[in-house]
């Protein structure tokens, strides 16, 4: 009985530990933002629609650590500017993309804010399905904290998280600066739990 107890502890602080892991990569972009396509799993991507939009590390104000990603657009119609990472997922299961966001200091904010999940396939490097784009903006240089809860779609096994600005609105200056930091991608507690039952069921059965 004591043998079965200590594993069934054992294996709920483990499904515990993974229900909170980040599978992000660099989460608090300590490290640089790539441009150098595919794969994109392990690291985050930068993309941008013009000469006057940007995505890239800086350092002027991190959260925590060292550096943050900024992402801004100067002044130009129709363009975007974001960066995106490929994390693998279990089809059906629940997950969680959160971090803060802030508008850059001495900033104005005149431009569209857009984060979601696309679901693919990465044998066929498809999309199933994507969750409509989240667009709650910062409303400070105050780091505020924002998030998004979703099952990933039948079929899919790779979750594309992405976080982007976009001046495609009737914005009047196209302007504007925001700075990303401490992102995460978590299981929701759910999958860790029942994870940690059929281990307890199996343990139970072997004795």
């Amino acid at each position: 009985m004591r043998t079965t107890t200590a594993l069934s502890a054992a294996v709920l602080a483990a499904a515990a530990s993974a229900a909170s892991a980040n599978l992000f990569v660099n989460g608090g972009f300590e490290d640089p933002i790539t441009y150098d396509g595919a794969p994109f799993v392990g690291s985050w991507e930068g993309f941008n629609g013009s000469v006057n939009s940007a995505a890239f590390n800086n350092n002027v104000f991190a959260r925590s650590g060292a550096q943050h990603a900024e992402l801004n657009i100067l002044g130009d119609d129709n363009s975007f500017a974001g960066v995106f990472q490929d994390v693998m997922v279990t089809a059906g299961s629940e997950y969680t993309f959160s971090g803060y966001h802030a508008i850059g200091i001495g900033a104005g904010l005149d431009l569209g804010i857009e984060f979601r999940i696309e679901w693919r396939d990465s044998g066929t490097d498809t999309e199933v399905s994507r969750t409509a784009n989240q667009t709650v903006a910062p409303g400070s240089s105050a780091y505020e904290m924002f998030s998004l809860t979703a099952t990933a779609a039948a079929g899919a096994d790779t979750a594309r998280v992405v976080y982007a600005i976009q001046t495609f609105g009737p914005e009047p200056s196209n302007s504007g600066v925001v700075y990303l930091d401490d992102l995460s991608f978590t299981p929701a507690p759910g999958a860790g739990a029942l994870l940690a039952l059929g281990g307890i069921a199996a343990a139970r059965r072997r004795r």
